[in-house]
């Protein structure tokens, strides 16, 4: 847990900018990179979905969300941990990327051919269609 951390604390030092830098370098690794970092590095994504998500942590660091993993099936690498969170995902076909991120910090990446990523976005969309009230997410209001 002291490692978790730890490790947490050393890359959530990043600023903006070093972040950035580390996306136009390829440099991509797991929890010191924020939602706004690829934004503003990438663009808007084709796809973005947001829900609360559980993930699969994975030994490589990784982690897989649940809509990726076949019904009643383990991901391989599972490291028996798992996230709960409400959960961004971005969806770039052009660059063969599907990202995750709970708490804004990103935990999934997923290099998948671009008709995956716009089938996954099709999927998003006809999930979005059917959401209740309760499970749509509430616009935050600024206090008076």
């Amino acid at each position: 847990m002291l490692g978790f951390f730890v490790a947490t604390l050393a890359c959530s030092g990043l600023t903006l900018e070093e972040q950035k830098a580390q996306i136009l370098d390829n440099k991509i690794h797991f929890e010191g990179l924020t939602v706004q970092a690829f934004l503003d590095t990438w663009g808007k994504p084709a796809y973005t979905h947001r829900e609360r998500m559980q993930f699969y942590t994975l030994d490589d660091g990784n982690s897989m969300p649940r809509f990726r993993v076949p019904m009643g099936e383990a991901p391989q690498g599972w490291s028996m941990g798992i996230i709960s969170e409400d959960s961004t995902f971005f969806g770039y076909p052009d660059r063969g990327e599907l990202l995750g991120f709970a708490e804004g910090r990103l935990v999934y990446r997923e290099q998948v051919p671009a008709a995956e990523i716009h089938s996954v976005g099709k999927m998003w969309a006809r999930e979005d269609l059917f959401k209740t009230r309760l499970e749509t997410p509430v616009p935050v209001t600024p206090a008076k």
